[in-house]
This record gives structure tokens, C-alpha cells and sequence, in this order.
């Protein structure tokens, strides 16, 4: 790896490491449906701006990915995005930790989900370590920040474990049939549609640019979202990518210590090196 892509590795992990403390605030003081909201507004607001620059991937095609049945999976993802967002700011209201350790369950589940759609073949090695992660994960609600979860919350723990390994199966199939831009923007408004449908009040879209936290929050994902997917095409293979971005995780659980006091540092660093340990066979392994 070159310095300069060692230079947007650590972005990448910023950029991730950002998103749930800057929504703790909103998962706070606003009810979770809100961060579901301004999180869709403002990636259309991003997907606008971005059009007469990248609107030639959507139009060039338009027929031919209206009619492709792989935009269903598209519609899919903005729907259950909604509530992936909705649920995970339940966990992230109760511990910012659970809310990003539970990532590393759903690469787990992915992978098994990718082994079983596409026959991708687990080694030995891979299929150790997923089942390190159920006994990861099991340890982490017991012994870990989750044991303090609500059932609500723990409920909410596992729907969106479940939901965020689904994306693995689904960008897979999608982003080579319809193209990123276009799953992006398809999911993206299906998400904005979802929120109105759900009601979003006018001081709602009041507070999704007036209110600081919001915003920020808002523009961030978005920028993130963004920056995320053109390294992963431009610069850094996807698996390195996500190594990166899991590497975010050990940052927001220690963060998460010693600003809200979720368990100990210690406890907290046992729980992310493992994980990470766990994770970096699954991902750079080749089999």
C-alpha cells in the first residue's frame, strides 16, 4: 500500500468512526424515526447536488434498470433502511458500543449468506472464526456493554444484525446489474419516501437544518457515504476497505468508555481486538 492510500484507509475509518457518535445526540433527544428522516433527506439532497456529475450513470440507462428486476433489491434496501436506522439508534441511545460491535456479527452472517447464495466456499479458517463470533457475540450481550440493553433494545440489537448481513447478500447482486449510483439513489429515495409515509412534521425538516447536531450529523453520512463507495471503486480494494472501516470499531468502543462510561476500557479494547482478530481471516482470506 502506498502512503497516500494508507492516508484514506485512516479517512475511511474517521469517516465511520464519526457516524454513530455524531447520531448519539440525535438518538437522545429526538425519537429514532427522526434520525431514519434527515439521514434520507439529506443523502438526496447529496444524490441531487451529485447529478450533474454522476446523473450520466442513472440516465445512460434509465430503461434498462427501471425494468431490471435487480432494482427490487434496491427498493429492499431503502425500505429496510429505514428501520435499520430507526432500530440501531435504539441501541445507540442505550450504548453507542452495541450499536457498532454488532457489525462484525453481521459480517460473520454475511459471509455465511455469500457462501450459501453464491457458493463462494469457506475454508476451515473462516468458518472457525464465524463461529467465534457467535460465541463473541454471546459473550458481548452477557458480559459486555449489552448486557446493560433494555429487551427493546436487545431486540433491536439483533433485527438489525440480521438486516445489515442481508446488505451483503444484496449489494452483491444489485450494484453489478444496476450500477452503484443507481442502488444508491433507488434505496436512497425509497428511504425519503418511507420517512414521509411515516410523517415527518414541518418542524421536523425545521430541525434537519436548523438544529446543529442534525445537520451535522445529516451532512456527515452523507459525505461518508459518498467517500466510502468512490474509494472502494478508485483507490482501495473493497476488502481493504472494510477492514478499515471495521478498524472504526475499536475507536467508537473506546471513545464510547471513556466518555459515557459504557464498561471499562479494558473490557471494552478485550472485546474490539477480538472481534477485529475474528474478522481479518473472513475478509482478506482468498480461499
Amino acid at each position: 500500500m502506498t502512503l497516500f492510500q494508507i492516508f484514506i484507509g485512516f479517512l475511511l475509518l474517521l469517516s465511520w468512526a464519526g457516524r454513530p457518535i455524531l447520531y448519539r445526540p440525535a438518538a437522545k433527544y429526538f425519537p429514532p424515526k427522526m434520525s431514519s428522516a434527515f439521514t434520507s433527506t439529506w443523502l438526496m439532497l447529496g444524490l441531487l447536488f451529485s447529478f450533474p456529475f454522476l446523473g450520466c450513470l442513472l440516465l445512460d440507462d434509465w430503461k434498462g434498470i427501471l425494468l431490471s428486476p435487480f432494482v427490487l433489491i434496491s427498493i429492499y434496501k431503502g425500505a429496510s433502511l429505514f428501520y435499520l436506522i430507526e432500530l440501531q439508534q435504539v441501541v445507540n441511545k442505550e450504548s453507542t458500543s452495541s450499536s457498532v460491535f454488532l457489525s462484525f456479527i453481521a459480517l460473520a452472517l454475511g459471509a455465511l449468506a455469500n457462501n450459501l447464495f453464491f457458493d463462494e466456499g469457506l475454508g476451515i479458517i473462516k468458518v472457525l472464526c464465524i463461529l467465534g463470533f457467535g460465541v463473541l457475540g454471546a459473550a458481548f450481550l452477557m458480559k459486555g456493554d449489552a448486557k446493560r440493553l433494555s429487551l427493546k433494545a436487545k431486540i433491536a440489537f439483533g433485527v438489525v444484525t440480521l438486516i445489515m448481513a442481508s446488505y451483503t447478500v444484496s449489494d452483491h447482486l444489485a450494484i453489478p446489474k444496476i450500477g452503484w449510483y443507481a442502488h444508491l439513489f433507488v434505496s436512497s429515495a425509497v428511504m425519503f419516501l418511507a420517512s414521509l409515509i411515516h410523517g415527518v412534521s414541518k418542524q421536523d425538516f425545521k430541525n434537519m437544518f436548523l438544529n446543529r447536531q442534525i445537520a451535522y450529523a445529516g451532512i456527515f453520512y452523507t459525505i461518508s457515504e459518498f467517500f466510502v463507495i468512490y474509494a472502494s471503486i478508485n483507490i482501495l480494494p473493497v476488502s481493504i476497505v472494510t477492514v478499515f472501516l471495521r478498524l472504526s470499531v475499536p475507536v467508537v468502543m473506546i471513545y464510547s468508555a471513556v466518555r459515557y462510561h459504557e464498561q471499562s476500557l479494558k473490557n471494552q479494547i478485550s472485546f474490539a481486538l477480538i472481534a477485529i482478530l475474528l474478522a481479518l481471516p473472513i475478509i482478506l482470506i482468498k480461499e
